[in-house]
């Protein structure tokens, strides 16, 4: 929530001219998840950046049970057969 927070923020002042935003409540939420960017310390982006990326992964594949599907061969067909009908059955 904090991350579409600061997100919701960053667009809204990007709109306004010269506009800012302050992440203290998203750097509050993340130092709760993670003791290491607790404090004003300097810390490297890269860190910040894989815990973030980490963290969304995370919660984007909580999917439970995964329904299975067939990935499509081709079976003789052109690329462009085979591609529509793999987006088909991705839908």
């Amino acid at each position: 929530e904090s991350y579409a927070q600061v997100l919701r923020e960053l667009w809204r002042t990007g709109e306004a001219a010269g506009g800012s935003t302050s992440p203290h409540d998203f750097k509050r939420t993340v130092a709760r998840f993670a003791p290491q960017f607790t404090g004003y310390a300097q810390h490297d982006a890269q860190e910040l950046l894989a815990f973030l990326l980490d963290g969304l992964h995370e919660d984007l594949n909580r999917i439970r049970s995964k329904p299975t599907t067939e990935i499509p061969t081709g079976d003789g067909t052109t690329d462009g057969a085979t591609a529509r009908l793999a987006w088909e059955r991705h839908r």
